[in-house]
């Protein structure tokens, strides 16, 4: 199966009914009615996930998650924060379906839980089966304006986006055997829904202390959004981008990405700080369009336990602090120089030495 040409595809959503015993079936009921109070609604993806590899990507769950919560909120609603809990890894073509339950709705703000299965096409009860991601996502009106302050943006902002098309598209997996293997092989780069391309920092990363290593990526969706759901389409852009690479950003200062022997996103946290019209992606047929593609800006604030924390800021071409994200992930790295007999795991780059 061909992956979707589209952001607009990518995120794609039927409605299912929900019946006793567990089962879903489609429904005819219109897909932008807000829910009930209590409510849940239940909607299956339509087109797979991006795998970079073997595994789902998890910007998509985390996009996507957002994107059916969005499909049982009024109108006058934007997601302002979502976090969520990766609890197992997706598998590959299997669709997602997206439980949707009303927590609360007040005037100004609500709140939705949304719970990701995948069950195999042949369970007789597929909302019955084990739950892989779950998050909170929490909605809001716009105000008047009030308090306005952010953090300045980085002095080479306006560099990383001079010139978007001459940035290289980003790596499936932004690691250097990863970069060798696909060279080696001929496979190009390729993105599913959301263009991202990888900015060139290693220069000034060599000047600065581990932590302060930065991985800095700029992004857009592929195609037009649709009017009627430009705003919400949008900040699932931002949400699905947030997730592309970041483990690396903890890994890659060590200079032990190609020695990851397992490592995957446990909880992400994004929040919105823009009004919603600061979000939009309205001028995606501008490639050379500054102001037309968003910056992802990541940093690896500590790494400890088997663990990496991952702190990122999503800016406008303009200098606008639009969200801020945090990531808490398992790295565990080989770091015993090749001891053990040949017992041990083989860590990643090896694996893909092995195929060369």
């Amino acid at each position: 199966m061909a992956p979707p040409s589209t952001f607009v595809d990518s995120m794609a959503l039927q409605e299912v009914m929900i019946s006793s015993p567990p089962d879903i079936k489609p429904t005819s009921s219109n897909i932008n009615d807000a829910a009930p109070a209590g409510g849940r609604r239940v909607f299956k993806a339509i087109e797979p996930a991006f795998v970079p590899i073997n595994g789902v990507y998890g910007g998509h769950l985390l996009g996507q998650a957002v994107y059916a919560a969005y499909k049982t909120v009024d109108k006058s609603f934007y997601c302002h924060s979502i976090t969520g809990h990766f609890l197992v890894g997706g598998k590959p073509k299997i669709p997602f379906i997206y439980t949707v339950e009303t927590l609360r709705q007040g005037k100004t703000y609500c709140t939705r839980n949304v719970l990701v299965r995948q069950p195999n096409p042949t369970d007789p009860r597929p909302l019955d089966s084990e739950v892989v991601f779950f998050a909170t996502v929490s909605f809001k009106t716009v105000e008047p304006r009030g308090l306005e302050s952010q953090v300045p943006p980085p002095k080479e902002l306006k560099q990383w986006v001079s010139n978007p098309k001459q940035s290289e598209l980003a790596p499936a997996v932004d690691v250097p055997s990863w970069i060798e293997y696909v060279k080696h092989k001929g496979i190009q780069p390729y993105y599913t829904g959301v263009e991202i391309r990888k900015i060139d920092v290693e220069e000034e990363n060599r000047s600065r202390p581990l932590h302060e290593h930065r991985k800095v990526q700029i992004y857009r969706p592929v195609g037009p959004l649709p009017s009627e759901e430009q705003s919400a389409l949008s900040i699932c852009t931002h949400i699905y981008a947030s997730d592309r690479n970041g483990l690396f950003a903890v890994s890659a200062p060590h200079n032990a990405s190609d020695n990851i022997l397992h490592a995957g996103s446990l909880s992400h946290t994004i929040v919105f700080h823009a009004n919603p019209n600061k979000l939009l992606f309205s001028d995606t047929d501008k490639e050379d369009d500054p102001s037309s593609w968003a910056i992802l800006e990541q940093l690896g604030d500590s790494a400890s336990e088997g663990r990496g924390l991952l702190r990122a800021r999503i800016w406008s071409a303009d200098g606008t602090l639009l969200a801020s994200a945090i990531q808490d992930a398992l790295i565990r790295v080989q770091v015993d120089n090749g001891g053990n007999n040949g017992k041990r795991k083989q860590t990643f780059g090896e694996s893909l030495k092995s195929l060369l």
